[in-house]
């Protein structure tokens, strides 16, 4: 039996529709669509209210805003002022709860007003993380900066409002804090970041009392970062941080001392090499867990005057960390550098204290002077369970302020490699030491 050609036609014509609408969007539920724009980036979650009249109002819960110059692509001239008005009519617009994550990215002076503003949002919102960094700078280039232009003006720069984050104001819900460029003084008897797990301080101006107000308040601190902050001299911790398990500590000019009672799981430091650093308890630095320490040691560092310091102390690590089964050195040494040779005199060591943990150990930037070699043999003789030391005399780690380190075949190269395969493997009786 064969149709009609107004049948056939019928019929098609309802298909297509059925097929068109198992395509429309508008048909699944609100909240499936909210979700939908709220893995979108903020900008162009708004945009999505240009397709619908319906989705107008969806992107007004977003849970992440990100505010940078991404952020409106349209506008070719995006300046501080055009910035704030854009910022914010999209806060004055959002619902204000449900914020998982806020973040500002842009370079803000003399806005001391508009960025509280923001933070009273992130703060009302009960927002998780808050990223505020207000320097142009990408982190690469942030040493060069303090090196180069070590009195930088500071005039306009944001004070970041700690009473804000104050417990009695509701800045309990933070667990993410991460500040770029600006000032940060808490008060002594600041009470804040009671929940807070993880706080990075880049390029942050902060003083010494600073920190010591950060770290004395009561704390769940799991991670701590303090980098490029060229006013600390001293990092210290007056109780006892029974949380904290990961520190890092990235080329903070002028720092003299780190001084922490914790029990840290990972240890990540760039600095010069005469830098002590201190921990009350011994680290519990095990299984997959590592000590990384970037040394420069030299004799005009950062534009400061800093005497050369003998590498050998940074055989405490062994001390401050028994159970540590990984260890990375990369040191670079700046200046005059020479070999060492039995003319020289006696090799220094320790009293040995066995590490039964240990099993590798990476060394880079190897030119073979005397407290090289004295350090690379404490290691290898303190460490009872060593697998693998690799040993290589070229520089991993190069300060941004500092020549073009040296290649494969230049004599400092060859030297730290002779260094190496004279003493360091003639006291290899477990053919562990590989020189690369």
């Amino acid at each position: 039996m064969t149709r009609k050609p107004e049948e056939s036609l019928d019929c098609a014509a309802e298909n297509r529709q059925g097929r068109r609408s198992g395509l429309q969007l508008n048909d699944l539920p609100i909240d499936v669509l909210g979700l939908i724009i709220s893995r979108l980036p903020i900008g162009d979650a708004i945009r999505t209210g240009l397709i619908s009249r319906q989705w107008k109002d969806l992107w007004r819960d977003h849970t992440m805003l990100t505010f940078s110059r991404a952020t409106f692509p349209s506008c070719r001239m995006l300046n501080q002022k055009n910035f704030i008005r854009r910022v914010d009519s999209i806060l004055q617009q959002h619902s204000g709860v449900g914020v998982e994550r806020m973040e500002i990215k842009f370079l803000l002076r003399n806005a001391q007003w508009d960025i509280d503003r923001w933070v009273k949002f992130a703060v009302a919102s009960k927002t998780k993380e808050l990223i505020l960094d207000l320097s142009d700078l990408t982190r690469f280039f942030m040493l060069p900066v303090m090196v180069f232009h070590p009195y930088l003006d500071r005039e306009g720069f944001y004070e970041f409002p700690c009473q804000l984050l104050d417990a009695n104001n509701g800045g309990s819900h933070l667990q993410c804090l991460q500040l770029t460029s600006m000032y940060l003084k808490p008060a002594a008897d600041f009470t804040g970041f009671l929940n807070l797990k993880r706080l990075n301080l880049i390029g942050v101006n902060i003083t010494d009392e600073g920190v010591k107000n950060l770290l004395c308040s009561p704390n769940v601190l799991e991670f701590l970062e303090i980098s490029f902050c060229r006013m600390l001299t001293k990092i210290h911790a007056p109780h006892f941080l029974n949380r904290l398990k990961h520190l890092q500590v990235d080329c903070c000019p002028v720092l003299e001392k780190i001084e922490i009672n914790c029990d840290l799981a990972t240890l990540d430091f760039t600095g010069s090499s005469m830098t002590p650093l201190i921990f009350a308890t011994t680290s519990s630095l095990t299984n997959d867990s590592s000590v990384i320490c970037r040394l420069f040691e030299c004799s005009n560092f950062m534009l400061l005057n800093i005497r050369k310091t003998d590498i050998l102390d940074y055989a405490y690590l062994l001390e401050i960390a028994p159970f540590m089964e990984k260890l990375e050195l990369h040191m670079w040494i700046d200046g005059p550098h020479k070999p060492y040779s039995e003319e020289d005199g006696d090799l220094k060591s320790l009293p040995l204290h066995h590490h039964n943990h240990l099993k590798q150990v990476q060394i880079t930037g190897f030119f073979g002077q005397k407290d090289q070699v004295e350090l690379a043999l404490h290691i290898l003789c303190s460490s009872t369970v060593l697998k693998n030391m690799v040993i290589n005399p070229e520089i991993a780690i190069v300060p941004h302020d500092a020549y073009r380190p040296p290649k494969r075949g230049a004599h400092n190269f060859v030297d730290g490699r002779d260094a190496a395969m004279e003493f360091v493997c003639k006291a290899d009786h477990r053919n562990v030491v590989e020189v690369v």
